[in-house]
């Protein structure tokens, strides 16, 4: 049965987390505005809570109030538990290490498989004393915090990088092109506090000054009153010369402030995908084609596959008047990568094969992550022919019922919940996991699981 829906998502998780890290190092109060109702989230700000920092939520009319004291946090020594955040756990790994407190860091199963030995090994080269409790550099993570000592870092010792923890005019991270935004990303939130009294310089020997996750990065950086500048290198014939160095000056401060954060576009991207399986209308509220969310760009790709995108009055409509007729696209989703699995359900409604390309980061990223997509879509009847870089979705003449065994991940489960769109008899192993994302989604797009 076609839907007509007008949603409005929690806000992004992405920016929000971003916008609470600086204002966690910001010396002052910062008022967010927005829908933050998701245990992901919640995390986060549980998180900053147990080293100390003074946060006011008001869940009725979307506000969270957090008084950042510079980068100092009144508790130095703690245990923080992540659950089942990974951004969280990077997020907060940089923040720490340079800080005065020792801290230990764990999370459920799931995220102690995340490898983060590219995130150490960086911050181990700026000086701090980061070590995972781990063979394989995975949670948990020792976080002794360098404000305040003086020496040689005994991790970055162990590397054989000798860095300073303090006294230093410069401090220096090189990476190759294995790194993965989301490290750049939490080094780059966190490097106000590494710059209190050097300049820091963090060098990708690839051009990750492009990807969208970084600029969101930058973006809210920005909004805080810090503003990187990028140093591109093209010339092959030096040691670490191609790539990309962000430069953050010595004693560059955060400044609090009022923010308002939009809507999440990946969970709004189950929505408008909800618009292209079942037919109708879908409208997210608080978003616009000025969005700073990449994600967005995922209407284009409902687009192609026959809907009709419209933006109107700080919202996005996303039509389909005929469900029966999506076509199977090519699409690379290298900047797509939250909406990977959306995608594939749709396509999994399409009358010809899709193909997804550009993924290959995701087997590094998150191992196991593409592999299970693909083992439970074949479920439904579909046929998957994996590569190096993505997969191709062949669909079935008929989608057969199934149990999805989501293993608690909310994308798998809000993504492959929307095939009980149009079949009946799809079942879900662990359909509350989605109240880390958005609690009541199935309700509000009328499934019942």
């Amino acid at each position: 049965m076609p839907i007509d829906l007008v949603l409005s998502p929690p806000s992004s998780q992405s920016i929000a987390k971003r916008a609470l890290i600086c204002a966690a190092i910001a010396n002052g109060n910062t008022l967010l505005k927005g829908s933050f109702l998701s245990q992901d989230l919640q995390v986060m700000v549980d998180s900053l809570r147990r080293i100390g920092l003074r946060i006011k939520q008001d869940s009725k009319h979307g506000k969270i109030e957090i008084l950042g004291q510079g980068g100092f946090f009144p508790v130095d020594e703690e245990y923080i538990d992540v659950d089942n955040s990974v951004l969280t756990a990077n997020f907060l790994t940089a923040l720490l290490a340079f800080s005065s407190g020792i801290y230990r860091i764990n999370g459920d199963k799931r995220v102690q498989q995340y490898p983060m030995g590219d995130l150490i090994f960086a911050l181990n080269q700026l000086g701090a004393d980061v070590r995972s409790e781990s063979a394989y550099n995975t949670l948990p993570l020792l976080i002794e915090g360098i404000i305040g000592r003086e020496g040689i870092s005994p991790s970055s010792k162990r590397y054989g990088i000798n860095a300073a923890m303090n006294n230093t005019d410069l401090r220096y991270a090189a990476l190759t092109g294995t790194a993965t935004y989301l490290y750049a990303s939490a080094i780059l939130l966190a490097s106000p506090l590494a710059a209190l009294n050097s300049q820091v310089e963090l060098h990708f020997v690839n051009q990750l000054c492009c990807h969208p996750y970084i600029l969101m990065t930058l973006d809210v950086m920005r909004e805080f009153g810090v503003d990187v500048p990028i140093r591109l290198h093209s010339d092959d014939t030096l040691l670490f010369s191609k790539g990309t160095t962000y430069i953050i000056p010595r004693g560059i401060q955060y400044r609090p402030h009022e923010y308002r954060i939009e809507s999440d576009a990946a969970l709004a991207n189950y929505a408008f995908a909800a618009a292209a399986i079942a037919g109708g209308s879908v409208t997210v509220r608080n978003l616009s084609d000025k969005s700073i969310q990449k994600e967005l760009e995922f209407v284009y790709c409902m687009q192609r596959m026959g809907c009709r995108i419209e933006y109107v009055d700080q919202s996005v409509r996303v039509t389909r008047q005929d469900p029966g007729l999506l076509r199977g696209i090519s699409v690379d989703m290298e900047d797509l990568t939250d909406s990977i699995q959306t995608f594939a359900v749709c396509a999994l409604f399409a009358t010809s094969p899709s193909r997804v390309t550009n993924i290959s980061q995701i087997r590094h990223c998150e191992p196991g992550r593409i592999e299970k997509l693909c083992v439970e879509l074949r479920k439904f009847g579909a046929k998957i022919n994996e590569f190096e870089d993505g997969f191709l979705i062949v669909p079935p003449e008929e989608i057969i019922p199934a149990t999805i065994e989501a293993d608690g991940d909310p994308r798998l489960v809000m993504s492959l919940g929307l095939i009980g769109l149009r079949v009946k008899g799809v079942q879900i192993d662990s359909a509350d996991c989605v109240k880390r994302s958005w609690s009541n989604f199935f309700n509000e797009i009328g499934l019942d699981f």
